[in-house]
């Protein structure tokens, strides 16, 4: 993709400021909800903070987020095809993923969902191995000889650097909101640092008494199915839902 010169730091603001920063925001209404026990929110904030962190990753990069939509699957697999990254994540990481994408969407109650064991250091951990490619890797600088140096290979070993456990709460993105929040002890630093063991000032190695907030809920339309043709004709569903409702009716 080519760009000019001058608009460089204006597509990497944009990528911080309307993706990266708000990112971080549905993180942490994300924890706040799920402290409140508010499943449907929780779900919802984590797999939009999820879409803007993969959607910033890919413009940093210059490669396109568009027709991702809420399919953060799909954000997922656009990012790890960027090769020289060096992008990966766990297992456990990949497979909570695929449990928000296929649950977050569901901030109508169209279909059964539930909250899953161990939900919230799920969605720490998680966010923590996806946020910490989320910034401008590349670029270059000049040394005291003249000689032209690429960051790509420094930032590729700086995401490398902090994966041991005992240091992770050190890794710091620069002009991170998150990294502000913390530092400057803002209003939004006790929701997100509770509980937290990849966000805060300090390593925590236990937390007690957390409470594992675990849930499932049945919704009108799973209940009777017979009431779908009629709510169709009052509102929207999604693609989703009428494929499933189709499908049930024919079989």
């Amino acid at each position: 993709m080519k760009e000019h010169m001058a608009s460089l730091p204006l597509i990497n603001d944009f990528a911080k400021r309307s993706f990266r920063d708000v990112a971080d925001q549905d993180y942490i209404a994300a924890r706040m909800s799920y402290k409140a026990q508010l499943r449907e929110p929780f779900l919802w904030s984590s797999l939009q903070a999820f879409e803007k962190y993969f959607k910033a990753i890919l413009l940093f990069n210059r490669k396109s987020a568009k027709g991702i939509g809420h399919n953060i699957n799909e954000g997922l697999r656009r990012v790890e095809n960027i090769k020289d990254i060096s992008f990966s994540i766990p297992d456990d990481v990949r497979e909570f993923i695929d449990y928000i994408n296929n649950c977050g969407t569901n901030r109508y109650l169209e279909y059964s969902t539930y909250l899953r064991n161990q939900a919230l250091f799920s969605l720490d951990k998680s966010v923590w191995y996806v946020r910490r490619h989320c910034f401008y890797m590349r670029g270059e600088l000049t040394n005291s000889k003249g000689e032209t140096i690429e960051l790509l290979p420094f930032n590729v070993q700086k995401t490398k650097n902090f994966e041991e456990e005992v240091s992770r709460y050190k890794y710091t993105i620069q002009g991170g909101l998150l990294e502000e929040i913390i530092s400057k002890n803002k209003t939004a630093a006790e929701s997100l640092i509770w509980h937290n063991f990849y966000y805060g000032s300090r390593q925590k190695k236990i937390i007690k008494n957390h409470v594992n907030h675990m849930s499932t809920v049945n919704p009108t339309l799973t209940m009777h199915p017979e009431i779908f043709e009629e709510l169709d004709s009052l509102v929207d569903f999604s693609k989703e839902t009428h494929k499933f409702f189709k499908n049930k009716a024919n079989n």
